[in-house]
């Protein structure tokens, strides 16, 4: 039996009312008594709906008392247990923030190296720079002729890279705003871009259905490491044990390059392993499906690739094993606009194109379910996340929904 004949695992979906932190802090305020609702999905089972009684039992402490089919327990005023009798107990913690920054029509998110800043990029062509515990924006940066679909910090924390509908990359600085380097090549939007080591040399994604490596310094382009058959719609970057063997000279523009696999994804399916220094295609996978990649992420560490469709398929795989799954599961049909992985836990953080956003049990467990459900968006569009300090907190972004931090301390 074939990998394309496994099926994905069915998660359990738990939605909470988008604004029940609001109906948390009115509580607190009025001293009073509130609820919001619950439900529960899982596929070829009855869905569960039920409502969550809120009351102050304290000193600014609430508590949470499940209804109709829902049993909760209280974590903090932000978080709390979910358990379902008909699901044979299925329980999942759900936690909430109200630190929410607004920005219009996000399309794109990253948070420094140490966790101080984030960065968003949107459809009206403006990267917009805050501080990650205040949520004080600090910097708007004004350059690019369209959208932004990608932005990321350079290791440094300092530097900031682009990439856009009008087919350009960008350098920023993140301290003064100024943009010293702009690098044209693209012939379509770029889709998704990577940093390489310390940033010398960054590499791009494209609709024109490119991979192109890029030195930094003098703003042009080393090689295409990849012309595909579709668009490219996300990459990611790392080293790996089994590198290729080179036959192309090494370009003088290179800077630790040896050693490092580029992972692409593409719309008509496909997963590109490519080698960075052999300018060489490693392996070759397809989705679940045949449906359209839209996300991809890799943990360097384990060697393992987590890949997302437009279907709301996920699947994780080990580069050493590649004609094999590790896990495949779907949550819902709505597509997977964002993979991260806590390496310390072997978990993914998944967003989705419904706005979901939730974090799985270790990929590696026989049987992998859904941990945590982060809650605060309303069906307004494509949900990205990223890890502060690589963890436990985190900070998300959706279309319409603006910016919301989970705290450190309350998922630690």
């Amino acid at each position: 039996m074939g990998i394309e004949s496994i099926l994905p695992v069915a998660l359990v979906q738990v939605t909470v009312q988008a604004d029940w932190t609001d109906v948390v802090a009115d509580v607190l305020r009025l001293n009073s008594v509130a609820s919001f609702w619950v439900s529960c999905y899982k596929r070829g089972s009855p869905s569960v709906h039920g409502s969550v009684k809120v009351s102050v039992v304290g000193d600014r402490k609430v508590e949470f008392t499940g209804h109709d089919g829902i049993v909760l327990e209280t974590l903090s005023n932000y978080s709390f247990t979910v358990k379902v009798p008909q699901y044979d107990n299925y329980n999942v913690n759900v936690f909430g923030t109200a630190r929410r920054t607004n920005i219009p029509k996000i399309s794109c998110l990253d948070v420094s190296p140490e966790g101080a800043l984030f960065v968003t990029g949107s459809e009206d062509g403006i990267l917009r720079v805050g501080e990650t515990e205040s949520g004080r924006m600090t910097q708007e940066l004004k350059g690019h002729l369209q959208y932004i679909n990608s932005c990321q910090f350079f290791p440094s924390g300092q530097v900031i890279l682009s990439g856009g509908g009008d087919f350009l990359l960008k350098i920023w600085s993140a301290i003064d705003g100024s943009c010293p380097v702009t690098m044209k090549g693209h012939v379509k939007p770029i889709s998704d871009t990577a940093i390489i080591d310390r940033g010398r040399n960054v590499l791009s994604s494209s609709n024109d259905g490119t991979v192109k490596l890029w030195e930094v310094a003098s703003g042009t382009t080393i090689r295409t490491l990849a012309n595909c058959s579709d668009k490219v719609n996300a990459i990611t970057v790392g080293t790996w044990d089994t590198p290729l063997e080179s036959k192309i000279p090494p370009d003088s523009k290179e800077f630790a390059t040896e050693g490092k696999l580029v992972v692409a994804v593409s719309e008509n399916g496909t997963l590109y392993g490519l080698d960075v220094r052999a300018s060489e295609e490693a392996f070759q996978r397809r989705s679940y499906n045949k449906a359209p990649l839209r996300s991809v992420a890799y943990s360097e560490q384990h060697s393992l690739v987590a890949s997302g469709t437009s279907e709301g398929v996920v699947e994780v795989f080990d580069i050493r094993k590649q004609d094999e799954v590790l896990s495949r599961h779907q949550r819902s049909t709505a597509g997977i606009s964002s993979l991260v992985f806590k390496s310390t836990e072997h978990s993914l953080v998944v967003g989705c194109d419904d706005s979901g956003l939730y974090e799985t049990s270790s990929v590696t467990d026989d049987l992998i379910q859904i941990r945590r459900e982060y809650v605060g968006y309303d069906l307004d569009g494509p949900c990205q996340v990223r890890l502060v300090g690589g963890g436990p907190g985190l900070v998300s972004a959706s279309k319409e929904g603006g910016v919301l931090r989970f705290s450190k301390t309350l998922l630690a």
